[in-house]
């Protein structure tokens, strides 16, 4: 019985909502969809917070480009017992980055002044 509440529990804690509600929650494949300033609770109590995008020089929808181009994206990762540390994404050369015990993969990145990000989340091997 203890181990079904402890599994339940992690369940519960994996799928805690981002400040802000239900598009931070982590779905059952642990990708979430975070707005910049969003944050999302991992099973280890760690935090991730999406800050934003810092540069961004993607080609915007319908229209015809040399070059895709590409956005650097900021996250915060904060452990349960340390110092936060920032997370610098790249949507063409860094994708995957490692955090804690966690492995984060951004996934997705939407247009506009505000883009909201997606991110898969899984625990490093």
């Amino acid at each position: 019985m203890t181990r079904l509440f402890a599994a339940l529990l992690s369940l519960t804690a994996l799928s805690a909502c981002a400040s802000g509600g239900g598009p931070g929650a982590l779905g059952s494949d642990g990708s979430a969809t975070l707005k910049p300033g969003e944050r999302i609770a991992l099973a280890d109590r760690s935090q991730l917070r999406y800050i934003g995008v810092t540069a961004d020089s993607r080609c915007p929808p319908n229209v015809q480009c040399i070059r895709a181009g590409d956005a650097d994206v900021a996250f915060e990762f904060a452990p349960v017992d340390g110092a936060a540390q920032p997370l610098a994404f790249n949507t063409e050369n860094a994708r995957t980055l490692s955090a804690g015990r966690w492995t984060i993969e951004l996934t997705a990145l939407a247009q506009g002044d505000a883009p909201a990000a997606t991110v898969r989340i899984a625990a490093t091997p």
